[in-house]
């Protein structure tokens, strides 16, 4: 009986109505204390769970999830691939009543994160998938958020001063850390390093400088002290960064190694074609331009996040959360994956 224990079981032997012990389950209505207690204690008796997924399908309520992530120009774009994995997910949980409305603001103006944020507080939905890239309007965002009593998850960042239920992203320091000890391998001792940064605002982009900081706390700690390391940062701009690497490459004479903090390294790596001696040269994530100038031999390794995976996870941290009533993880950190030419054909970033 423990095992099929059902609502009208309950009700039956506490000699109440089916709608009493209903009220109490959901703790609203009035009951009163005496039949309150002898309910909750046949409930715990009996270990019974009610069935929050068939009670979901049962009332065919609308529960609505909102989406604040970047706007990807096409499938190439690295924010394609988070809002693959949070459609696949919505797809999924359709059945029980989730819709998504989704919202996208432009990297380079921070502005448009203030504008979608201001509607989906209008929409005032039931949880929220943040990318909270803007820091300080994403920050400003949440603080509202946690007044009205909306629950949201970040992907790809967090922010320690926000209060989300959960959040799905890459150690960024433990990446950087990473980043560092795979060049320090593969180049000489006293070599010239650039730490690329190519973003409109750094100040702005928390997880950039982690990356950062955990690239230097590797030279610091166990690395070879007697590299050169200049930290450069340039918008998404190709003939900006090409000046900025030019002006480099007058002042250092040699660069062996670079460092892209983000997916766009495909931006650094062809303007060293015109030198004989091509730098080690590192980045992030498995979008399409990154990958084909990984096969020639353009960058030599590539730290994959699964952002696919950040968006599918977030999403169904969400739902347990709000829907099965589950207690969830609030850290989630994603795998640290080291991708190479000779590997990429067998690797799933799913």
């Amino acid at each position: 009986m423990k095992k099929n224990i059902r609502i009208m079981d309950i009700a039956e032997k506490a000699g109440v109505s089916i709608g009493t012990v209903d009220r109490v389950l959901h703790k609203r209505g009035e009951v009163s204390n005496e039949t309150r207690d002898k309910i909750l204690q046949i409930i715990k008796d009996f270990d019974y769970h009610p069935n929050i997924l068939a009670s979901s399908l049962a009332s065919k309520k609308v529960i609505t999830f909102a989406s604040l992530i970047p706007w990807a120009p096409d499938n190439d774009a690295f924010w394609s691939k988070p809002q693959e994995g949070i459609e696949k997910a919505i797809s999924q949980l359709s059945q029980y009543g989730i819709r998504l409305e989704q919202f996208h603001f432009r990297m380079e103006n921070p502005e448009t994160f203030t504008i979608e944020a201001d509607k989906i507080l209008e929409l005032s939905p039931d949880g929220i998938l943040i990318a909270p890239w803007a820091k300080r309007e994403s920050l400003k965002f949440t603080q509202e958020l946690d007044r009205r009593v909306i629950p949201y998850v970040f992907i790809d960042s967090n922010l320690k001063e926000a209060n989300p239920i959960s959040f799905i992203v890459q150690n960024s320091v433990q990446s950087g850390y990473l980043a560092a000890k795979l060049i320090d391998y593969g180049i000489a001792i006293e070599s010239n390093i650039l730490i690329i940064h190519i973003t409109k605002d750094l100040r702005n982009a928390n997880h950039l400088l982690l990356r950062e900081k955990g690239f230097l706390d590797y030279f610091e700690t166990v690395g070879h002290k007697k590299h050169g390391i200049t930290k450069i940062e340039v918008p998404a701009n190709d003939a900006e960064i090409a000046n900025k690497l030019n002006a480099c490459i007058l002042e250092l004479k040699t660069i062996g190694a670079v460092f892209v903090t983000n997916s766009r390294v495909h931006q650094v790596a062809g303007f060293f074609d015109q030198f004989e001696s091509r730098p080690k040269i590192i980045g992030y994530d498995l979008i399409p331009k990154n990958i084909d100038l990984l096969l020639l031999n353009k960058i030599d390794f590539l730290l994959n996040q699964k952002p696919e995976s950040q968006g599918y996870v977030a999403t169904n941290l969400l739902f347990d959360k709000i829907v099965r009533k589950e207690k969830i993880k609030s850290t989630n950190y994603t795998s640290i994956d080291i991708i190479t030419k000779e590997n990429i054909e067998y690797y799933s970033s799913i």
